[in-house]
């Protein structure tokens, strides 16, 4: 299904639940935007915290945090967006996808930007159906 290109990466700091910082084999820093997903706002300068923010950041930090990950790119996306940031699936080192994990969890909604979808929109949104249902998450705590 997937035909991006993937690096192993470390990463180095959980900045929110839809964003990273990591670093590559090959050493190099990227501030990276999870691809398919929207968290709650926790730490943006010009916005104020929303609803399951903090609690998205931290769940992001317990399962990201320090952990060895493959960043993988979609070819339906751009390669970073318009901050700069890198813009990569994060799959764990069991080969989950986090944005599908996190969508599960009740921590993110989908999220389709200027119409394209990822490829990987019908598992996260499914996913994010499923913890809609049953009141997971941000689902439960923000209605």
């Amino acid at each position: 299904m997937l035909t991006g290109t993937s690096e192993a990466a470390t990463v180095n700091r959980v900045v929110d639940g839809d964003t990273i910082i990591a670093t590559t084999e090959d050493g190099d820093e990227l501030r990276v935007r999870i691809l398919g997903i929207d968290t709650p706002e926790s730490v943006h300068p010009d916005e104020p915290v929303e609803c399951y923010g903090p609690e998205a950041s931290e769940w992001a930090t317990s399962v990201l945090d320090g952990q060895a990950v493959t960043l993988r790119t979609d070819p339906t996306q751009a390669e970073t967006d318009i901050y700069d940031r890198a813009l990569r699936y994060i799959e764990l080192a069991d080969g989950t996808d986090y944005s599908v994990l996190a969508a599960e969890q009740g921590y993110a909604e989908p999220y389709i930007f200027d119409g394209e979808p990822v490829r990987k929109h019908d598992q996260i949104d499914a996913a994010a159906a499923e913890a809609e249902a049953d009141d997971r998450g941000l689902w439960g705590a923000c209605r």
